[in-house]
């Protein structure tokens, strides 16, 4: 049933990587590049002396590749996602521990000192629920869904 023209077989589920195209290696090549470039200026305007040379070399390699030979980035935008998914294997962690002890934790705790309990259902009056009337004319009644 391969190639049957089903949905499922027309729509990619992104389980595996798409082709690299010449698109694909214009906009890395032209945005990474530009974001060196930047950096570099930046760099540049602190003070530094080296740093921007190198910032400015990789960011005109770069812009170069990308206007030039963008297909031929494939193996560059590779190395430079498999860089970003170590770092963020790396820094994820680090950033969700400090929200959750700086931020959730001082919440919590404040909630217990002040007896607030958000999933405690409150014994007082007749509860969450809403009562309501169907209405048949309108479609808000969820009586015929389909």
């Amino acid at each position: 049933m391969e190639g049957d023209g089903r949905l499922a077989d027309r729509i990619p589920a992104g389980l595996s990587a798409p082709a690299f195209t010449a698109r694909d290696g214009r906009k890395f090549g032209l945005t990474v590049g530009a974001a060196f470039a930047l950096f570099g200026a930046i760099s540049r305007w602190r003070g530094h002396d080296t740093a921007p040379l190198v910032l400015w070399s990789l960011g005109g390699a770069l812009i170069a590749g990308g206007a030039l030979i963008p297909a031929h980035l494939g193996g560059v935008f590779r190395a430079w996602m498999g860089f970003a998914h170590a770092l963020s294997r790396v820094t994820t962690p680090i950033f969700m521990g400090v929200i959750y002890f700086l931020v959730i934790t001082p919440m919590g705790l404040a909630m217990r000192l002040f007896g607030r309990d958000p999933l405690a259902h409150r014994a007082t009056g007749t509860g969450y629920w809403v009562t309501r009337t169907p209405d048949p004319d309108k479609a808000t009644s969820l009586n015929r869904q389909f």
